[in-house]
């Protein structure tokens, strides 16, 4: 779901988002297949637990089952997405790799590892609550009322998965979710791995075998609409064309403190802007984009401050760009968006923000056009170089 994270941290003085690290295949994998497991466990053995302290109460069981499941799915997706997008759901990951913003070679693999995991999770909650481990659901869920809902439950899954921003993915998705258990006749699986996984317990929240092709076929429909939905709201084909204003939006949501710097401190040129910064008596806000990806909105924002097209933001060396087919002129401008959220590597640098203007410092000295002092004293940069500074500024 390629969900970022939006927890504080001390960064160099600055509020920036948590420490995040390169995640191979594998981890991913491993975190689909853990949050999965979790996910059904959540489910599951909440539905035991209200339907034994219910009383035979169905509104009580089924309220009880809704708020476990809204905690829990709120905290996976918050702990997990940073790590492999917290999708726990073939229905995500399919309309994910539809629009390119995870590799397509990674697909079938999450799936797999869904499926897994959620069997995993039907053991677990039958392990904690002293119940035979393996068992079948012989609870039947049919009918055109409950394929309809279970269709209409993913389109809305999915389709806000798609629009939200990054920041509020988590929030969204599990107050969805639990309105979805209350509106909808099926409850909301939502989810073919959860389906697959409530098929192995005969309990509350249990699925009969023979019910789940039914419901796997109309959350796919569903998640193929919301994908489609999605790509008719978003913006024209993405050539060369300049955004005329951030989508959804009157004003650019693009931080306007005396300066912001999206930041890779790998990246000798990013040092050398955000020296140059210091050396001109500023003391920016730090944004190490690699760890905290600005939100949906703020990169519309900076798009459209920059005058540039989106295409004009990404970048290819050591990206997946190619992996993805970037090059490709068919991705819209949202579309390109959302890869760049998901793989913040392809976001060029260092991107500098005052209130002079947005832009994107590549040589170092062009941070120069953005700083209100006075002519700058000679600054020596990382290889030698020393830039010397006109004096000349862009006109407010």
């Amino acid at each position: 779901m390629a969900i970022g994270p939006d927890r504080p941290v001390k960064l160099e003085g600055k509020v920036c988002g948590p420490p995040e690290v390169a995640f191979t295949a594998a981890r991913k994998l491993l975190a689909e297949t853990l949050g999965t497991a979790l996910l059904l466990a959540v489910v599951i053995g909440s539905g035991i637990m209200a339907e034994r302290l219910a009383g035979g109460n169905a509104a009580i069981a089924l309220l009880c089952n809704t708020l476990a499941t809204v905690g829990g799915l709120y905290v996976l997706i918050e702990v997990f997405g940073p790590i492999s997008g917290a999708h726990f759901n073939p229905a995500v990951t399919l309309a994910m790799a539809a629009r390119g913003a995870m590799p397509r070679r990674l697909a079938v693999p999450y799936v797999v590892a869904q499926l897994i995991g959620a069997v995993g999770g039907a053991w677990l909650a039958h392990a904690m609550f002293a119940l035979t481990i393996v068992q079948l659901s012989a609870k039947v869920r049919s009918g055109q009322g409950l394929w309809i809902a279970e269709g209409g439950a993913t389109f809305g899954l999915v389709f806000i998965i798609l629009r939200a921003p990054a920041t509020r993915v988590a929030a969204l998705v599990a107050a969805y979710i639990g309105a979805a258990y209350w509106f909808t006749s099926s409850t909301s699986f939502a989810n073919p791995a959860v389906a697959f996984g409530r098929m192995f317990s005969d309990s509350y929240t249990g699925i009969s075998p023979r019910s789940v092709p039914a419901f796997v076929i109309a959350e796919l429909v569903g998640a193929v609409v919301a994908t489609l939905v999605n790509h008719a709201f978003s913006a024209a084909p993405a050539s060369s064309t300049v955004l005329s204003a951030p989508l959804g939006a009157t004003n650019p949501e693009v931080p306007r403190a005396e300066a912001t710097i999206y930041h890779n401190p790998s990246c000798g040129t990013s040092r050398n802007t955000l020296a140059l910064i210091r050396h001109a008596g500023i003391e920016p806000v730090i944004v190490e984009y690699l760890k905290t990806p600005p939100s949906m909105e703020t990169l519309r924002g900076i798009v459209f401050a920059m005058g540039i097209p989106v295409r004009a933001l990404l970048r290819e060396r050591g990206t997946p760009y190619a992996e993805l087919h970037l090059d490709d002129s068919k991705w819209t401008d949202e579309e390109l968006l959302a890869a760049m959220l998901a793989h913040p590597s392809l976001i060029k640098r260092p991107i500098v923000v005052t209130p002079l203007g947005t832009k994107l410092c590549r040589p170092s000295e062009a941070v120069l056009e953005l700083l209100p002092q006075p002519k700058l004293a000679p600054f020596t940069k990382e290889d030698g170089g020393v830039v010397t500074d006109s004096g000349l500024r862009r006109a407010e």
